[in-house]
This record gives C-alpha cells, structure tokens and sequence, in this order.
C-alpha cells in the first residue's frame, strides 16, 4: 500500500496539523505514506519537523502543471492511495484518475461551508471521489442531505487526541498562574471570531478585574495586525496577550482556567476543542458547524450562539463563580475523549478505509 496526501493550502493551521500527525502515525506503522505540496506552504517546511516524505508538486489552485507532475509521480512510484485536503487538490487528482484509474481517490472534508450544489461539485465528490472521509457527523449530514451525495461514500471520523500528550495528571502549565486565565487558540481567520472575544473581554473586566486572555495562534500580517489594533483601541495591552503560534499548546491548556472558542462558521469538530476537554478544562463554544456534537450544554462544556459577546461574558462569569461546575465539565470532557475521540481510535477508522477500499478496487 502506497499512500500519497496532498494539501495546497498555504496557512499552518488544524487542518495542516491533522494532516501532519495521521501521515506520521501510518509512517510509524510500517506504511509507505507521504505529502505533494509546493514550498510556499507552510506545511512544505512543517512537514520535514514531523520526518514526513515530501513530493514538490506545482499545486497551486489553478496551476495546471500540477496533473503532469502527479499523473507521472503516481507511475513513478506506483501509488494507489491518493488523499486530498482541498478542492483544487481533489480536481487535480480527479483529472489524473481519468487519464490513470489506478488508483483509490480518498477526499477528506475539514470545515462545515456548504458545497455548492451544481453538476461539478457533483462529479468532483459523486463520481470521482472513492470516499470522503468528513471531520464530523455535521458535515457529513450536511453532504448528505443539502448535496444529495451518496451517503456510502461519506463518513465522518473526527481528528482525536493523543491521550498520552493530553494528560491532565501529568502536564504542568507554561503560563504565569496570577489571575483567573482565560485563553482562544486558533488560526487567524475572521470567521474564527478573535474580535469577539476581545470584546468580551472588556466587559469580563468590569466583573473579573485580575482575569487574564490570551490569544494562541497565527495568520497574515494584516489579520495580526487587526487584532492587535482592536486590542490597543480597546486599552487592553495589559491584559490580553497574543502569544502567536506555539508548540507546548497541553502545557498551555494546563495554565487556562476556560477556553473560549467563538468561531461562527465553517467549523467541523475543532481540534482545540477536544484538546481541551481531553486536559479537563470547561470550554465555551459557539453553536455552529460540527461543535454541538461534542459540547452538550451543560454537559461537556457551554453553548452560546455565535457572534454574541454578552453570552461569552455571561457563560465566562457564570464558570467564574462556579468551580463546582468548572469541575464537572472538565470530568465529563476527558471522559467524552477517552471513550470517542482517542487518536489511536482515529488512526484505526483511517487504516481502515484505506485497506476496504484497495481490496475492492484492485
């Protein structure tokens, strides 16, 4: 088995991330497995951190040097798994598996946007597409249902944690521990809602003057400087601290008291979500996309409707006053991850896909 991922998208962010550590997971298995990219990725360079093999292909969106170039590294090297991540990716595989059928088309869906329903997202996901493999029951529903995709193609297995590096009773905390911590990681897109909890953080002030926010994650120049311009008209310099992108994100989680996560669209299953949980910490999270399926209100964390800054600052207060609850979240969270979301778990469901599919296509 020869398996070959492709990923065109030049941010560093979950998506990348989960690409990294499952071809890296297979690799440690015995797997002959590797990455097509071009170097202004970030994961071009990323990827040599995780001792992945990495193919240069012209794949950038509208590039068509890139079909040539994987038609003959597909031939070169005899691959028949062929593992996409973004639309381009998956079209110049399609074209290729036209000219060369022989090989196994695997699309993974990461983020909730609708598809389009016209006759060239059906042929790139109906037809062409051997499975799609959905970050979350949400998306896979979504597949389903709003595009009419034949729902035996489509599965969902959301990213999991690896238990051993997200262990509550082992890791210590990075963060000075002087104030009650609150903390957002992601990547900087305006959908992911950063503007919305530095608003919140103005109000949660008022009620909760020695509390701290800090602001894990990177993006372009202009969406940091976005941010930090908000931060400075808002005089919070002093108390929300954007840290960029860091690597010791359990030790982070360790030093928060909640994390926030106030994205409000275009969410499958957050990686950072069940990275969380998995370290025991209450989480407040926007109702959209994939979340709900794993944040039950009251359950494993609080639900607020997205794009409201009062409902952050309430749910915030609320888990402020309530340590009782803060802890019973925080339990039920780690249970939630050991019992669905382990990586070993996700590994498996992958293997398993890959070795279902070649024994029915050769």
């Amino acid at each position: 088995m020869k398996i070959l991922h492709l990923e065109g998208a030049l941010g560093w962010g979950g998506q990348q991330i989960r690409i990294c550590k499952k071809i890296k997971a297979l690799k440690e298995k015995g797997y002959w497995i590797a990455l097509g990219t071009f170097p202004e990725t970030k994961i071009f360079y990323k990827a040599k951190e995780f001792n992945i093999p990495i193919y240069h292909l012209p794949l950038k969106k509208k590039d068509l040097k890139g079909i040539p170039a994987l038609l003959n590294l597909i031939k070169r090297e005899n691959i028949n798994i062929i593992h996409t991540h973004t639309s381009w990716d998956t079209w110049v595989a399609s074209i290729v598996k036209l000219i060369y059928p022989k090989f196994v088309l695997i699309r993974t869906r990461h983020i909730s946007t609708p598809v389009g329903r016209n006759p060239l997202s059906w042929l790139l996901y109906n037809i062409f597409s051997d499975c799609i493999i959905t970050t979350g029951e949400f998306i896979r529903r979504q597949l389903i249902e709003y595009n009419k995709f034949n729902p035996k193609k489509i599965i969902s297995i959301p990213t999991g944690v690896d238990l051993s590096i997200f262990d509550p009773e082992r890791v210590k905390g990075s963060l000075n521990k002087n104030g009650f911590l609150i903390g957002m990681i992601s990547i900087f897109l305006e959908w992911k809602g950063h503007k919305y909890f530095i608003l919140a953080a103005k109000k949660i002030l008022k009620e909760i003057p020695f509390a701290k926010f800090y602001i894990i994650g990177d993006g372009s120049k202009e969406a940091k400087e976005m941010i930090e311009k908000q931060i400075y008209s808002l005089n919070l310099k002093e108390k929300v601290y954007m840290l960029g992108f860091r690597e010791d994100i359990p030790q982070i989680l360790a030093s928060l008291d909640i994390l926030v996560h106030p994205s409000y669209g275009s969410e499958g299953v957050p990686q950072v979500i069940l990275q969380a949980l998995a370290m025991k910490k209450p989480v407040i999270a926007t109702n959209v996309g994939g979340i709900p399926e794993v944040i039950k209100n009251n359950e494993t964390g609080l639900l607020i409707p997205p794009k409201d800054v009062d409902a952050i600052v309430e749910a915030v207060i609320e888990l402020y006053k309530n340590k009782n609850l803060r802890d019973f979240l925080g339990k039920e969270g780690r249970r939630l991850v050991e019992e669905r979301y382990s990586f070993d778990k996700t590994i498996q469901k992958i293997e398993e896909i890959y070795k279902t599919l070649l024994k029915i296509n050769i």
